[in-house]
Protein backbone atom coordinates (compact mmCIF):
# COMPACT_ATOMS: atom_id res chain seq x y z
CA UNK A 1 0.00 0.00 0.00
CA UNK A 2 1.05 3.61 -0.80
CA UNK A 3 2.88 5.23 1.95
CA UNK A 4 2.16 8.71 2.13
CA UNK A 5 3.63 11.46 4.23
CA UNK A 6 1.80 14.54 5.62
CA UNK A 7 3.86 17.68 6.33
CA UNK A 8 2.15 21.14 7.37
CA UNK A 9 3.13 24.31 9.83
CA UNK A 10 0.47 24.56 12.49
CA UNK A 11 -0.63 24.10 15.65
CA UNK A 12 -2.66 20.70 17.46
CA UNK A 13 -2.11 23.11 20.50
CA UNK A 14 -4.08 25.98 18.91
CA UNK A 15 -6.35 24.52 15.99
CA UNK A 16 -7.16 27.11 13.93
CA UNK A 17 -8.45 27.20 10.26
CA UNK A 18 -5.55 25.91 8.47
CA UNK A 19 -5.10 23.07 11.10
CA UNK A 20 -8.24 21.88 11.30
CA UNK A 21 -8.02 21.83 7.32
CA UNK A 22 -5.51 19.39 6.78
CA UNK A 23 -6.77 17.72 9.95
CA UNK A 24 -9.85 16.69 8.01
CA UNK A 25 -8.27 16.16 4.59
CA UNK A 26 -6.38 13.66 6.52
CA UNK A 27 -8.87 12.03 8.15
CA UNK A 28 -10.70 11.46 4.50
CA UNK A 29 -7.50 10.12 3.19
CA UNK A 30 -7.38 7.56 5.96
CA UNK A 31 -11.09 6.49 5.28
CA UNK A 32 -10.48 5.71 1.36
CA UNK A 33 -8.22 2.19 2.63
CA UNK A 34 -6.45 3.22 -0.42
CA UNK A 35 -3.15 4.52 1.54
CA UNK A 36 -1.21 4.70 4.71
CA UNK A 37 -1.23 7.86 6.13
CA UNK A 38 1.75 9.38 8.13
CA UNK A 39 1.43 12.98 9.92
CA UNK A 40 4.47 15.65 10.63
CA UNK A 41 3.17 18.90 11.54
CA UNK A 42 5.76 21.51 11.77
CA UNK A 43 5.68 23.83 15.03
CA UNK A 44 7.63 26.78 16.20
CA UNK A 45 9.22 26.80 20.08
CA UNK A 46 8.99 30.33 20.86
CA UNK A 47 10.80 32.32 23.38
CA UNK A 48 8.87 34.35 25.96
CA UNK A 49 9.30 37.48 23.77
CA UNK A 50 8.03 36.13 20.50
CA UNK A 51 5.32 34.08 21.94
CA UNK A 52 4.36 38.04 23.43
CA UNK A 53 4.55 39.41 19.85
CA UNK A 54 3.11 36.09 17.63
CA UNK A 55 -0.06 35.65 20.06
CA UNK A 56 1.10 32.31 20.29
CA UNK A 57 0.59 29.98 23.48
CA UNK A 58 2.79 28.78 25.68
CA UNK A 59 4.28 24.82 24.90
CA UNK A 60 6.30 22.43 25.57
CA UNK A 61 9.15 20.61 23.15
CA UNK A 62 8.49 17.54 25.37
CA UNK A 63 5.85 16.87 23.04
CA UNK A 64 6.91 14.09 20.75
CA UNK A 65 3.59 13.71 19.38
CA UNK A 66 -0.16 14.39 19.61
CA UNK A 67 -3.21 12.69 19.26
CA UNK A 68 -6.17 14.47 17.68
CA UNK A 69 -9.57 12.37 16.53
CA UNK A 70 -6.92 9.07 16.41
CA UNK A 71 -4.59 10.81 14.11
CA UNK A 72 -1.12 11.01 15.92
CA UNK A 73 0.60 14.23 14.66
CA UNK A 74 4.71 13.71 14.73
CA UNK A 75 6.37 17.22 16.18
CA UNK A 76 8.92 18.42 14.40
CA UNK A 77 10.42 21.46 16.44
CA UNK A 78 12.23 24.25 15.49
CA UNK A 79 13.23 27.21 17.35
CA UNK A 80 12.09 30.96 17.14
CA UNK A 81 13.87 33.77 18.37
CA UNK A 82 13.81 37.53 18.40
CA UNK A 83 15.99 37.46 15.12
CA UNK A 84 14.07 34.82 13.72
CA UNK A 85 11.29 37.29 14.30
CA UNK A 86 12.70 39.81 12.32
CA UNK A 87 13.88 38.05 10.18
CA UNK A 88 10.45 36.67 9.16
CA UNK A 89 8.23 39.41 9.52
CA UNK A 90 9.94 42.53 8.82
CA UNK A 91 12.39 41.13 6.63
CA UNK A 92 10.59 38.66 4.74
CA UNK A 93 13.07 35.92 5.14
CA UNK A 94 13.56 32.27 6.49
CA UNK A 95 16.58 32.10 8.98
CA UNK A 96 19.13 29.71 7.83
CA UNK A 97 18.54 27.48 10.79
CA UNK A 98 15.56 27.00 9.31
CA UNK A 99 16.95 25.80 5.71
CA UNK A 100 18.72 23.30 7.48
CA UNK A 101 15.86 22.37 9.04
CA UNK A 102 14.08 20.95 6.39
CA UNK A 103 17.00 19.30 5.13
CA UNK A 104 17.11 17.66 8.30
CA UNK A 105 13.18 16.46 7.80
CA UNK A 106 13.84 15.89 4.09
CA UNK A 107 16.01 13.37 5.20
CA UNK A 108 13.43 11.87 8.02
CA UNK A 109 11.13 11.54 5.16
CA UNK A 110 13.11 9.61 2.74
CA UNK A 111 11.09 6.21 2.59
CA UNK A 112 8.14 6.98 1.72
CA UNK A 113 6.55 6.58 -1.65
CA UNK A 114 5.21 10.69 -1.91
CA UNK A 115 5.02 13.97 0.11
CA UNK A 116 1.59 15.79 0.59
CA UNK A 117 2.16 19.14 1.72
CA UNK A 118 0.66 22.17 2.66
CA UNK A 119 1.40 25.42 2.48
CA UNK A 120 5.22 27.26 1.43
CA UNK A 121 7.30 25.35 4.68
CA UNK A 122 5.37 22.07 3.96
CA UNK A 123 6.09 22.33 0.24
CA UNK A 124 9.89 23.43 1.07
CA UNK A 125 10.29 19.77 2.80
CA UNK A 126 8.62 18.02 -0.12
CA UNK A 127 10.77 19.94 -2.52
CA UNK A 128 14.02 18.75 -0.29
CA UNK A 129 12.42 15.69 -0.44
CA UNK A 130 12.04 15.39 -4.11
CA UNK A 131 15.76 16.70 -4.76
CA UNK A 132 17.48 14.59 -2.95
CA UNK A 133 15.59 11.29 -3.15
CA UNK A 134 13.43 11.97 -6.11
CA UNK A 135 10.23 11.23 -4.33
CA UNK A 136 6.79 12.86 -5.76
CA UNK A 137 5.22 15.32 -3.84
CA UNK A 138 1.73 17.11 -3.62
CA UNK A 139 1.13 20.48 -2.39
CA UNK A 140 -1.87 22.41 -1.33
CA UNK A 141 -1.98 26.23 -1.31
CA UNK A 142 -4.68 27.54 1.16
CA UNK A 143 -4.36 31.51 0.70
CA UNK A 144 -1.62 33.78 2.00
CA UNK A 145 1.11 31.55 0.57
CA UNK A 146 0.19 32.20 -2.94
CA UNK A 147 -2.17 35.56 -2.65
CA UNK A 148 0.30 37.54 -0.42
CA UNK A 149 3.82 36.69 0.78
CA UNK A 150 5.56 35.88 -2.94
CA UNK A 151 4.28 39.73 -3.55
CA UNK A 152 6.15 40.89 -0.87
CA UNK A 153 9.25 39.43 -1.64
CA UNK A 154 11.42 38.58 -4.14
CA UNK A 155 13.35 35.26 -2.41
CA UNK A 156 10.20 33.64 -1.50
CA UNK A 157 8.65 34.28 -5.11
CA UNK A 158 11.27 32.85 -6.05
CA UNK A 159 11.10 29.98 -4.01
CA UNK A 160 7.47 29.69 -4.55
CA UNK A 161 7.76 29.52 -8.50
CA UNK A 162 10.52 26.78 -7.57
CA UNK A 163 8.32 24.88 -5.35
CA UNK A 164 5.15 24.84 -7.24
CA UNK A 165 6.79 23.90 -11.05
CA UNK A 166 8.91 20.90 -9.65
CA UNK A 167 5.47 19.70 -7.84
CA UNK A 168 3.82 16.66 -9.27
CA UNK A 169 0.72 18.83 -8.44
CA UNK A 170 -0.40 21.61 -7.26
CA UNK A 171 -3.65 22.12 -5.58
CA UNK A 172 -5.84 25.15 -4.40
CA UNK A 173 -8.30 25.52 -2.21
CA UNK A 174 -10.80 27.71 -4.65
CA UNK A 175 -10.77 28.80 -8.21
CA UNK A 176 -10.02 32.23 -7.66
CA UNK A 177 -6.43 31.02 -5.77
CA UNK A 178 -5.71 28.73 -8.51
CA UNK A 179 -6.13 31.96 -10.97
CA UNK A 180 -3.82 34.21 -8.97
CA UNK A 181 -0.94 31.79 -8.75
CA UNK A 182 -0.85 32.21 -12.56
CA UNK A 183 0.93 35.45 -11.88
CA UNK A 184 3.65 33.17 -10.01
CA UNK A 185 4.30 30.75 -12.31
CA UNK A 186 1.81 28.98 -15.16
CA UNK A 187 4.20 26.09 -15.57
CA UNK A 188 3.09 24.04 -13.38
CA UNK A 189 -0.01 21.25 -12.78
CA UNK A 190 -2.57 22.64 -11.07
CA UNK A 191 -6.25 21.57 -9.75
CA UNK A 192 -9.20 23.17 -7.67
CA UNK A 193 -9.66 21.05 -4.22
CA UNK A 194 -11.97 22.62 -2.32
CA UNK A 195 -11.63 22.45 1.31
CA UNK A 196 -15.14 20.71 3.28
CA UNK A 197 -16.99 21.43 6.33
CA UNK A 198 -17.81 19.74 8.90
CA UNK A 199 -20.26 17.45 10.07
CA UNK A 200 -20.32 19.18 12.99
CA UNK A 201 -21.51 22.62 11.91
CA UNK A 202 -25.41 21.58 11.09
CA UNK A 203 -28.45 23.62 12.09
CA UNK A 204 -29.73 22.48 15.43
CA UNK A 205 -33.65 22.71 16.50
CA UNK A 206 -35.54 25.70 16.80
CA UNK A 207 -35.48 24.54 20.64
CA UNK A 208 -31.76 23.91 20.93
CA UNK A 209 -31.31 27.51 19.38
CA UNK A 210 -33.26 28.91 21.83
CA UNK A 211 -31.50 27.76 24.47
CA UNK A 212 -28.33 28.39 23.16
CA UNK A 213 -29.20 32.12 23.46
CA UNK A 214 -29.85 32.34 26.79
CA UNK A 215 -26.32 30.78 27.68
CA UNK A 216 -24.94 33.36 25.49
CA UNK A 217 -26.94 35.95 27.43
CA UNK A 218 -29.03 36.56 24.13
CA UNK A 219 -32.62 37.57 24.12
CA UNK A 220 -35.07 35.83 22.30
CA UNK A 221 -35.00 39.00 20.00
CA UNK A 222 -31.40 39.40 19.47
CA UNK A 223 -30.26 39.61 16.29
CA UNK A 224 -26.55 38.82 16.24
CA UNK A 225 -23.90 40.10 13.72
CA UNK A 226 -20.60 38.60 13.94
CA UNK A 227 -16.79 38.04 12.35
CA UNK A 228 -15.21 35.09 13.47
CA UNK A 229 -11.33 34.47 12.09
CA UNK A 230 -8.04 36.03 13.01
CA UNK A 231 -7.93 39.31 14.45
CA UNK A 232 -5.44 40.43 11.38
CA UNK A 233 -4.75 43.07 8.58
CA UNK A 234 -5.01 40.55 5.61
CA UNK A 235 -8.75 40.41 7.41
CA UNK A 236 -9.54 44.10 6.95
CA UNK A 237 -10.82 43.55 10.96
CA UNK A 238 -9.86 47.54 11.42
CA UNK A 239 -13.60 48.18 9.04
CA UNK A 240 -15.39 46.04 11.97
CA UNK A 241 -15.92 49.34 14.17
CA UNK A 242 -17.52 51.32 10.62
CA UNK A 243 -19.46 48.64 9.41
CA UNK A 244 -20.82 47.71 12.88
CA UNK A 245 -22.26 51.05 13.78
CA UNK A 246 -23.70 51.51 10.03
CA UNK A 247 -25.18 48.58 10.80
CA UNK A 248 -26.75 49.54 14.21
CA UNK A 249 -28.16 53.09 12.15
CA UNK A 250 -29.71 51.32 9.61
CA UNK A 251 -31.80 48.15 11.18
CA UNK A 252 -34.61 48.69 13.67
CA UNK A 253 -34.31 45.79 16.26
CA UNK A 254 -32.84 44.33 18.77
CA UNK A 255 -28.99 44.08 17.47
CA UNK A 256 -25.92 42.07 19.12
CA UNK A 257 -22.16 42.13 17.52
CA UNK A 258 -19.51 39.42 17.95
CA UNK A 259 -16.06 38.95 17.73
CA UNK A 260 -14.43 35.53 17.84
CA UNK A 261 -10.74 35.12 17.57
CA UNK A 262 -7.35 36.35 18.20
CA UNK A 263 -4.52 38.10 16.46
CA UNK A 264 -2.39 40.90 16.40
CA UNK A 265 -4.32 43.89 15.99
CA UNK A 266 -6.87 42.23 18.92
CA UNK A 267 -5.72 45.72 20.92
CA UNK A 268 -6.68 48.19 17.74
CA UNK A 269 -9.72 46.55 17.17
CA UNK A 270 -11.00 46.33 21.21
CA UNK A 271 -10.03 49.80 21.39
CA UNK A 272 -12.48 51.12 18.61
CA UNK A 273 -15.41 48.85 19.33
CA UNK A 274 -15.23 50.26 22.94
CA UNK A 275 -14.90 53.34 22.01
CA UNK A 276 -18.53 53.26 19.89
CA UNK A 277 -20.87 53.66 22.46
CA UNK A 278 -23.66 53.19 19.89
CA UNK A 279 -22.69 49.53 19.33
CA UNK A 280 -23.16 46.40 21.88
CA UNK A 281 -20.00 44.55 20.99
CA UNK A 282 -18.44 41.27 22.71
CA UNK A 283 -15.25 40.58 22.05
CA UNK A 284 -14.81 36.44 22.91
CA UNK A 285 -10.92 35.53 22.25
CA UNK A 286 -10.84 32.53 20.77
CA UNK A 287 -13.01 30.09 21.36
CA UNK A 288 -12.49 25.87 20.97
CA UNK A 289 -13.25 24.52 17.62
CA UNK A 290 -15.83 21.96 19.57
CA UNK A 291 -17.64 25.32 20.21
CA UNK A 292 -17.91 27.16 17.18
CA UNK A 293 -21.18 24.95 15.15
CA UNK A 294 -23.25 26.17 18.89
CA UNK A 295 -21.88 29.69 18.29
CA UNK A 296 -22.88 30.10 14.58
CA UNK A 297 -26.11 28.66 15.76
CA UNK A 298 -26.72 32.20 17.48
CA UNK A 299 -25.35 34.32 14.57
CA UNK A 300 -27.52 35.51 12.15
CA UNK A 301 -25.30 37.31 9.44
CA UNK A 302 -21.77 36.41 9.78
CA UNK A 303 -19.89 39.25 8.03
CA UNK A 304 -15.81 38.80 6.63
CA UNK A 305 -14.56 42.10 5.23
CA UNK A 306 -11.59 40.41 4.25
CA UNK A 307 -8.66 42.07 1.82
CA UNK A 308 -8.10 38.34 0.67
CA UNK A 309 -8.94 35.41 0.98
CA UNK A 310 -8.42 31.77 0.02
CA UNK A 311 -11.60 30.59 0.43
CA UNK A 312 -13.61 32.19 2.83
CA UNK A 313 -14.47 28.15 5.05
CA UNK A 314 -15.65 30.33 7.85
CA UNK A 315 -18.38 31.28 5.31
CA UNK A 316 -19.73 28.09 4.32
CA UNK A 317 -20.01 26.91 8.50
CA UNK A 318 -22.26 29.38 9.05
CA UNK A 319 -24.11 28.60 6.01
CA UNK A 320 -24.77 25.22 7.36
CA UNK A 321 -26.01 26.15 10.89
CA UNK A 322 -28.62 28.52 9.14
CA UNK A 323 -27.08 31.69 9.20
CA UNK A 324 -26.58 34.64 5.90
CA UNK A 325 -23.01 35.49 5.56
CA UNK A 326 -21.90 38.99 3.60
CA UNK A 327 -18.29 38.94 2.39
CA UNK A 328 -15.92 41.43 0.47
CA UNK A 329 -15.46 40.47 -3.10
CA UNK A 330 -12.00 38.88 -3.16
CA UNK A 331 -10.76 35.08 -2.91
CA UNK A 332 -13.38 32.37 -3.20
CA UNK A 333 -16.06 33.98 -1.26
CA UNK A 334 -18.29 34.48 -3.69
CA UNK A 335 -17.92 31.02 -4.31
CA UNK A 336 -18.88 29.87 -0.88
CA UNK A 337 -21.43 32.51 -0.63
CA UNK A 338 -22.48 33.44 -4.14
CA UNK A 339 -22.13 36.49 -5.89
CA UNK A 340 -25.01 38.28 -4.56
CA UNK A 341 -23.59 38.09 -1.13
CA UNK A 342 -20.06 40.22 -1.82
CA UNK A 343 -19.38 43.92 -1.91
CA UNK A 344 -16.16 45.14 -4.00
CA UNK A 345 -13.48 46.40 -1.90
CA UNK A 346 -13.63 49.71 -4.63
CA UNK A 347 -14.50 52.24 -4.59
CA UNK A 348 -13.25 52.76 -0.40
CA UNK A 349 -14.77 55.67 0.53
CA UNK A 350 -17.99 53.99 -0.21
CA UNK A 351 -17.26 50.46 1.10
CA UNK A 352 -18.57 50.72 4.22
CA UNK A 353 -21.96 51.89 3.72
CA UNK A 354 -22.51 49.42 0.81
CA UNK A 355 -21.49 46.46 3.38
CA UNK A 356 -23.60 47.92 5.73
CA UNK A 357 -26.19 47.88 3.22
CA UNK A 358 -25.86 44.17 2.02
CA UNK A 359 -25.80 43.04 5.90
CA UNK A 360 -29.24 44.93 6.90
CA UNK A 361 -30.53 43.55 3.87
CA UNK A 362 -29.78 39.90 5.24
CA UNK A 363 -31.23 40.79 8.47
CA UNK A 364 -34.48 42.28 7.45
CA UNK A 365 -34.63 39.54 5.46
CA UNK A 366 -32.72 36.49 5.53
CA UNK A 367 -31.63 34.95 2.52
CA UNK A 368 -31.44 30.59 2.04
CA UNK A 369 -28.06 30.17 0.09
CA UNK A 370 -27.03 26.68 0.59
CA UNK A 371 -23.15 25.56 0.60
CA UNK A 372 -22.38 23.90 -2.99
CA UNK A 373 -21.79 20.51 -3.19
CA UNK A 374 -17.73 20.97 -4.01
CA UNK A 375 -17.15 22.01 -0.58
CA UNK A 376 -17.07 18.06 0.48
CA UNK A 377 -14.17 16.13 2.24
CA UNK A 378 -15.15 12.81 0.33
CA UNK A 379 -14.92 14.42 -3.07
CA UNK A 380 -11.66 16.67 -2.12
CA UNK A 381 -10.13 13.39 -1.04
CA UNK A 382 -11.11 11.64 -3.68
CA UNK A 383 -9.67 13.61 -6.34
CA UNK A 384 -6.46 13.89 -4.52
CA UNK A 385 -5.82 10.39 -4.36
CA UNK A 386 -7.00 10.08 -8.25
CA UNK A 387 -4.46 13.04 -9.08
CA UNK A 388 -1.96 11.43 -7.15
CA UNK A 389 -2.52 7.95 -9.30
CA UNK A 390 -4.45 6.01 -6.53
CA UNK A 391 -7.70 5.86 -8.28
CA UNK A 392 -9.59 2.83 -7.16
Amino acid sequence: MTRIAVIFESSPFDRKGLFNAVHNRIRHLCASGRCEVDTYCIHSWDTAFTRKVRHTPYVSKKHETVVVDDITYRMLWYDFSVIDHVLVEKLRLRPLLFRRFIRRTAELLRDYDCIAAHAFPGALVGYEVNRLYGKPYYVTWHGSDIHTHPFRNGLIMKDTRAVMEAASYNFFVSGSLKRHSDMITSDALKAVLYNGVSDAFVRYTDSERKALKERYGLSSEDKVVAYAGSLSAIKNVTMLQPIFHEVRKLYDGPLKFWIIGDGNIRRTVGSSVADDGSIDVRMWGNMPADEMPAMMNCIDVLVLPSRNEGLGMVCAEALRCGASAVGSAVGGIAEVIGDDSVVPLLPAETFVKRFASKVNERLSFPYEYHVPSELSWEVTASRELELMGLSE
